[in-house]
């Protein structure tokens, strides 16, 4: 019986760990709307001012 509590106090740590990271988390970190390095928009693709350096080094 005391094994079962257990679980239960770890489940809710961990789903109030996930619901807290959620609710921090903004919408746009997920997928980064502009290039880190020039700040173009990239829509979340490839950046194709970056990558066309890359290829001309």
């Amino acid at each position: 019986m005391v094994v079962i509590w257990i679980g239960i106090g770890i489940g809710v740590l961990i789903a109030a760990a996930l619901i807290y990271k959620i609710i921090k988390t903004s919408k746009n970190e997920y997928i980064s709307l502009r290039c880190k390095r020039c700040g173009f928009k990239t829509n979340g693709l490839k950046c194709p001012i970056c990558e066309t350096e890359k290829t001309l080094r």
